[in-house]
């Protein structure tokens, strides 16, 4: 017999995958986890939950709003007590927002093309008001949805949407709806997801908005790392059905939307072979949805059985449009299939959709269901408001910390402006119109922000503004109302504010600034441009011959 020599660094790596082959391993394959932030959380150090997942603080991506603490008692076991123990409170601002600049590289170095942006909200009765607020939830300019907080449960949203080639900064904001319900978070947390995951309805310029992830036949919550993409599947009990373990050896789940293989493995199989399995959702949605619905064989079949069914969608509204039928489903042993439901519309006046598995007639055995999904697509995303005018209002920010709290989109969605300026009515790229920076203790000089060239309106009065008057307030081509009173600005006015008899001019309650040489100064500059009594003669001289001819001409010709 030959002998290998064999190193013992070799020899320890295959004792260590035959002692793993007896086990079943999960491991996240594609999707990389990008962020997992604790709002309201003062740990300098990050936290690391049971899922290995790694918890940062937040007062690193939001400069507004008081931390508070949370009891959790009554917290679901799905989520993890110490994060949700935390929020973030906002009473002063009517939006306030985190700023998240994302890696959009990822650990192979391809591009994070589309995330996965969930907010978690966990009332907990913090404020012993027992009384859950409801507010906005905004991203990038774009509205998201309205949140509606519980006394007890975690309530959570979810969105997924193309980042921007040019950034890949996400802003998440909420808003103020109600003056005595102040906006509060628990959670953040952004997950990259694969180009073809929900590929069906990704067009780059459209979210999609989540509303039920449901899985039948698991015992507890799915999610990470058990789904790699970070998704949640909350379990949930069919009446009259059993859960199935599939006994597949393998189990292939490389499909369109890739559910996760637990959720797959599990089944919520009817107890009557003849009987249907009916679902009836609950959904806030008032536009046409999308449903996706998975099936998964749970067992080889023999010659004489036959799984067989048919899947109806709303099928109640025997009369309606949004009545749809998909079928014979034949569920695969060993794979995964899935069915997809456009523009399913449920009742305007409930909101309940209905989802009917039906067997065929020649199906000896009883239907089954894995999981289902529903979404739909929102408005087309914003390009938000105009770059040159978001970089000004940034060197605005940059010289007065008065105005450093402001963040999000300048002017989306509407009405959520910052208080100190106003936009245009456009809603894909609006541009600023007005700044109403009067009273607010603003020291110092003024930076050019002379590319806010749609500017009508500007009000600086009240503050402490020195040096001179810039020369580029006279060149704004649409300014019609400039006030500077009550400042300290010096040296003298410029000619283009004082020879522009559109603009109203206000100026008084500066007591440095001088009047006198700009009169003359601007006098000048208007003489300059006419000629001079030499040139104007030598004009005169020059065309005289022309004069006479011409005068000649007019003779002749009558």
């Amino acid at each position: 017999m030959q002998t290998l020599n064999l190193d013992p660094r070799l020899l320890l790596v295959l004792l260590l995958f035959s002692q793993l082959s007896c086990f079943h391993i999960v491991v996240p394959v594609s999707a990389k986890v990008l962020m997992n932030i604790d709002c309201g959380s003062s740990s300098p150090e990050p936290y690391t939950d049971k899922s290995s997942l790694v918890w940062v603080a937040d007062d690193q991506y939001v400069k507004t709003g008081e931390t508070r603490n949370v009891i959790t008692k009554d917290l679901p076991p799905a989520w993890d007590s110490h994060v949700m123990s935390t929020l973030r409170e906002f009473s002063i601002l009517k939006k306030n927002c985190y700023s998240l600049d994302v890696d959009n590289k990822s650990e192979d170095s391809t591009s994070v093309e589309r995330v996965l942006l969930r907010a978690s909200f966990f009332y907990g009765n913090y404020d012993n008001k027992s009384s859950p607020p409801t507010f906005r939830l905004q991203f990038n300019g774009n509205n998201w949805t309205q949140v509606v907080t519980s006394m007890d449960r975690v309530v959570y949203h979810e969105v997924v949407y193309s980042l921007n080639s040019i950034s890949s900064t996400i802003i998440v904001c909420l808003g103020q709806t109600n003056v005595d319900n102040f906006p509060f978070i628990s959670a953040l947390e952004v997950r990259s997801l694969d180009s073809d995951i929900y590929s069906s309805y990704s067009d780059p310029n459209y979210p999609l908005f989540f509303d039920k992830r449901v899985a039948f036949g698991v015992s507890t919550t799915v999610r990470y790392p058990e789904d790699s993409y970070g998704r949640i599947w909350n379990p949930i009990d069919i009446p009259s059905t059993a859960k199935v373990r599939n006994n597949s050896t393998s189990l292939e789940v490389n499909i369109g939307d890739r559910p996760p293989d637990i959720v797959m493995r599990t089944s919520a199989v009817n107890l009557i072979s003849s009987a249907n399995i009916t679902l009836q959702g609950k959904t806030d949605f008032r536009v046409p949805f999308h449903i996706n619905i998975y099936f998964s064989e749970v067992m080889i079949l023999s010659s004489t059985q036959k799984r067989s069914f048919s899947v109806i969608v709303n099928g109640y509204f025997f009369a309606d449009k949004s009545y749809q039928e998909y079928g014979p489903v034949i569920p695969p042993y060993g794979r995964a299939l899935e069915v997809r439901f456009e523009n399913v519309t449920a009742d305007p006046f409930v909101g309940i959709f209905k989802i009917e598995i039906v067997p065929t007639k020649d199906s000896t055995l009883p239907p089954l269901i894995n999981a289902v999904e529903n979404f739909y697509i929102g408005d087309k995303l914003v390009q938000g408001t105009n770059s040159s005018d978001v970089i000004s209002l940034g060197l605005l920010q940059k010289s007065f910390i008065q105005l450093q709290d402001w963040t999000g989109d300048p002017c989306l969605p509407s009405p959520y402006t910052w208080e100190w300026v106003a936009c245009d009515s456009d809603t894909d790229s609006p541009r600023v119109i007005a700044l109403y920076l009067n009273d607010l203790g603003l020291i110092g000089s003024l930076p050019d922000f002379s590319a806010m060239d749609a500017l009508q309106t500007i009000d600086f009065s009240n503050n402490n503004l020195t040096l001179a008057i810039p020369e580029f307030l006279g060149t704004l081509p649409k300014l019609d109302l400039l006030n500077l009173e009550g400042n300290n600005f010096s040296g003298e006015i410029p000619c283009s504010l004082l020879k522009n008899s559109n603009l109203k001019l206000s100026v008084t309650g500066n007591p440095n600034l001088s009047l006198n040489n700009n009169t003359s100064i601007c006098k000048s500059n208007i003489e300059s441009r006419i000629p001079s009594a030499s040139n104007s003669q030598n004009c005169i001289t020059t065309l005289l011959p022309i004069i006479i001819l011409g005068s000649i001409l007019i003779q002749m010709l009558m």
